[in-house]
């Protein structure tokens, strides 16, 4: 079968690397397989299946029209929406000899909101986590084209010459106050104060402003803060450390978490309604602390550190076991087949011309800049508020 994977880009986040993980799973299993972006691809490539991409930038309002004339080129059998709310507009316009799935990848609103004003001119509709399932499931008219599909990983081989581990710490959010930046700020205070000898190792774009903050810390030559890298970096890293800190506020899935996992990190975490709680079970695979107590989170932490060889292999085994590549594409198979069961479906706008793209406003973004510096970093400060706003991304 032809089989397209849409999405917006390539640079950060996860929904890239889980397209990426299915087209590779999808063409070993004989399909013919595209990507296709809407921005220039700037690291995926492949000799194994086509990486196309149109080159827009700025609000790309020909989007629909673009994607309509290139599917008539280039027939597809399915095609999967991911989250680029500029190819969106385009799914009531589909000829019905096109299967159409939207894979929603995050709680906001903003993700999952089409699929409710879209659901007749879907087939199939998917969520990669039970929590990103429970926000918009019991709202939809037909609740049996939703499917729950965990995201998958392809892991690198574990290099058996990293068996020694430093007391070393992880964390993936960049200077985010969403991702748990400055509760990061914060815990290592606290470790600091507790004698944690070991070294922070800062993944993610971090600002120059909050580059100063984390500059200002105590033993702060102990962090090494490596901006936005490849994947294969923090692997790498990841063989030597022992925790990586999942702090964030929102976690739809935890690509990251089980990327870390994987490598043999164990997840020190906040006791939240999370997709990482789908992934790790309390003292087994991880630890957990209450939302905004940072002198039991770094308890925590030295915890995992000292008692390492407790996690170490459950860690690992989870990870490795039940959110490889393969085990995703499983699911994504059986809907695959049960796809080739469905009558054509005749779309609402199936004919006629598709309307130009037109942007979201982000009332947020309204704001003068100053201002909205200010909530960032007061929202960003307290664990507590993030969470109570956590789904107001995208406001």
């Amino acid at each position: 079968m032809k089989l397209c994977w849409l999405i917006a880009d390539d640079r950060g986040g996860g929904i890239a690397p889980v397209a990426l993980t299915c087209c590779l799973e999808a063409t070993k299993a004989g399909h013919t397989v595209t990507m296709l972006m809407l921005r220039s691809p700037t690291v995926i490539t492949s000799n194994d299946f086509r990486v196309a991409s149109f080159n827009l930038s700025g609000d790309a309002i020909e989007t629909p029209k673009i994607l309509l004339q290139w599917l008539l080129k280039n027939p597809q059998d399915i095609v999967f929406f991911n989250g680029c709310s500029e190819f969106d507009p385009v799914i009531p316009y589909l000829r019905s000899n096109i299967k159409c799935v939207y894979v929603v990848h995050d709680t906001a609103p903003q993700y999952w909101r089409l699929v409710l004003q879209e659901e007749e001119n879907l087939e199939a509709i998917i969520a990669v986590s039970k929590t990103v399932t429970n926000k918009f499931s019991n709202d939809l008219k037909q609740p049996q084209k939703l499917h729950m599909i965990h995201n998958g990983c392809i892991f690198p081989n574990l290099s058996e010459a990293n068996v020694s581990r430093q007391n070393d710490l992880i964390f993936l959010g960049g200077s985010n106050p969403a991702k748990g930046a400055f509760d990061t700020l914060n815990v290592w205070k606290q470790l600091v104060k507790q004698k944690f000898t070991g070294k922070l190792h800062w993944f993610g774009n971090v600002t120059p402003e909050f580059a100063k903050k984390i500059n200002q810390l105590p033993n702060s030559e102990r962090i090494h803060v490596y901006g936005h890298v490849s994947r294969d970096l923090i692997f790498s890293i990841a063989t030597s450390a022992k925790v990586v800190l999942v702090l964030t506020r929102a976690e739809s899935f935890g690509m990251a978490t089980i990327e870390a996992m994987s490598m043999g990190c164990v997840p020190v975490a906040w006791d939240i309604e999370t997709g990482t709680q789908e992934i790790v079970s309390a003292n087994h695979t991880g630890l957990f602390a209450p939302l905004g107590n940072f002198q039991i989170l770094a308890q925590q932490v030295l915890s995992a550190c000292d008692n390492y060889s407790d996690f170490s292999a459950a860690v690992m085994e989870r990870a490795r076991s039940d959110f490889n590549a393969k085990m995703m594409w499983k699911g994504y198979e059986a809907l695959i087949d049960h796809l080739c069961t469905l009558k054509p479906l005749v779309r609402t706008k199936n004919g006629q011309e598709p309307l130009p793209y037109t942007a979201p406003i982000h009332r947020f973004q309204l704001l003068p800049s100053p201002i909205r510096s200010i909530i960032r970093e007061f929202v960003g400060r307290s664990p507590t508020i993030g969470y109570w706003f956590r789904d107001m991304r995208g406001w």
